[in-house]
């Protein structure tokens, strides 16, 4: 058998350790999600596609860059890689808006609109693959969107893509894909306050779901604590 085979034969817990946590965390807007990368564990890199950093600006351990071009996604992507860009964990915000700058780009090169949705969902998956598969905790955050069944009338929430296929392909490339959700109540005085939660499983029409089933219902929005209930302990390998 071959050397390097036989070197990347692990237990199933080394090689998840090794891999880092994959979350998904879509929710509506104004919930909190960029917010939420202050929550990640070890020294972070925001990737921000929407120039909405004013929640995060005080942040100690966080880094971020603001990207305008796919082509700066890529370049990113390769740093990490190669480890020129060296992190615990890495934040991409948002998804949503990144297919929205290929699909811009696409479409200025193409006539054809089919063509240029194809283009921009082949693009997607190889995009967030390579994203999934660097050996640290990766968060890709996206916005809700909201479908109504024609036929029950009734709305359900998922990731917001662009195209009907991408939405429903993007939670298969995840264990862990979270809504961030926000609930008004009634404190002891009387007042009204907002709590945030992040939901882990599917119910309410909302698209959740955790495979490694070590996760409440409903969990407090803080990425490292998840993490770690995960099993990693702090940053990866």
């Amino acid at each position: 058998m071959n050397d390097s085979i036989l070197n990347r034969i692990k237990t199933p817990n080394e090689l998840v350790e090794q891999q880092g946590a994959k979350l998904l965390v879509y929710g509506e807007s104004g919930a909190g999600k960029t917010t939420l990368c202050k929550t990640a564990p070890g020294k972070t890199l925001v990737v921000s596609m929407e120039s909405g950093l004013l929640s995060i600006k005080d942040a100690p351990n966080l880094d971020a860059i603001e990207v305008k071009e796919a082509s700066e996604i890529e370049q990113i992507a390769e740093l990490l890689e190669n480890k020129t860009l060296d992190y615990d964990t890495v934040c991409l915000d948002s998804v949503t808006e990144m297919a929205e700058i290929l699909l811009s780009q696409e479409k200025a090169k193409s006539k054809d609109p089919r063509r240029a949705y194809g283009e921009v969902i082949e693009v997607m998956i190889k995009t967030m693959r390579r994203f999934r598969d660097l050996p640290m905790h990766v968060v890709f955050i996206a916005k809700q969107s909201r479908e109504r069944d024609e036929s029950s009338g009734m709305f359900h929430y998922q990731p917001m893509m662009v195209g009907a296929k991408l939405p429903m392909q993007i939670p298969y490339f995840f264990d862990e894909v979270l809504v961030l959700r926000t609930f008004d109540d009634e404190n002891e005085e009387g007042k009204n306050v907002t709590s945030r939660w992040l939901q882990t499983k599917i119910g309410q029409n909302y698209i959740a779901k955790d495979r490694s089933g070590k996760l409440e219902g409903f969990e407090s929005p803080d990425l490292a604590a998840i993490i770690n209930k995960l099993g990693f302990a702090g940053g990866a390998a």
